[in-house]
């Protein structure tokens, strides 16, 4: 008991000194954004250092920082259970699995779908892309079996491999999605996921669409807009490191 007080004493300290000397630096520098967590995450039991831990144990060294998504992610898996909207979950673009662990752990009595060729780009997308992959990434340094390893052994997941939209397959005719979130990078798969998932999604649901503002993989943004030109939803920007931007189904 002693110890536990001492670490929360530790703890305590800490943020004290973070918000006196370390968020006042940040903001002199006119260079960071310095962020607080939503209130009621900050005056309650809320173990938001545990979901940080989780974000950043296998993310990229430049997206460990990027807790507006983390705290995106959080927020909305509340309005879901909250209001009930049904269904499952999806990503296109699993890469190592961070986000799908995210989503495994938030909703875990969902089925979580995964789709991912688990080997990189592959090159009928590319032949779509006007210009080379930011900064050459293939985002090849992955695998099936590690991102199931990390994500964790569970009946509710279901890891597609293989090109995308072909591997849509397997998902049954009456499949419906709360949550869907795109980060496949490239303009094709994501104008592709776009056209299998809207349908789908039920009332209410959130579809998350990465790098839409980032200006890397500027064809995110062109399969968006002109993918949701015609449809009642609106696009939400998030203040995040790469543009995320969020379409919510409308509720008929």
């Amino acid at each position: 008991m002693k110890e536990r007080h001492g670490r929360d004493a530790s703890r305590r300290l800490l943020r004290s000194i973070v918000r006196r000397t370390g968020v006042a630096m940040a903001d002199a520098s006119g260079s960071y954004a310095v962020q607080h967590l939503p209130e009621w995450m900050a005056k309650s039991s809320f173990d938001f250092a545990a979901w940080r831990r989780l974000w950043v144990e296998q993310n990229p060294r430049n997206d460990r920082a990027d807790l507006a998504r983390l705290v995106m992610f959080v927020e909305n898996a509340r309005v879901i259970e909250r209001e009930g909207v049904p269904g499952s979950l999806a990503e296109l673009g699993v890469y190592k699995g961070t986000t799908a662990k995210l989503l495994h752990t938030l909703f875990p009595g969902r089925t979580l779908w995964l789709f991912d060729t688990f080997e990189g780009f592959d090159a009928r997308d590319l032949a779509h892309e006007h210009r080379t992959p930011n900064g050459g990434f293939r985002f090849d340094d992955t695998s099936l079996a590690a991102v199931l390893r990390y994500v964790g052994a569970s009946d509710r997941v279901r890891a597609c491999k293989g090109y995308f939209p072909e591997t849509a397959a397997a998902v049954p005719g009456d499949e419906t999605f709360a949550l869907v979130h795109l980060d496949a990078d490239l303009k094709k798969p994501t104008e592709d996921a776009l056209a299998f998932f809207y349908p789908r999604m039920a009332p209410g649901g959130f579809i998350v669409m990465h790098d839409y503002g980032s200006g890397a993989w500027p064809g995110i943004a062109e399969a968006v807009d002109a993918f949701f030109a015609d449809k009642p939803e609106s696009i939400v920007r998030m203040p995040d490191k790469s543009g995320t931007a969020i379409a919510r189904r409308v509720k008929r």
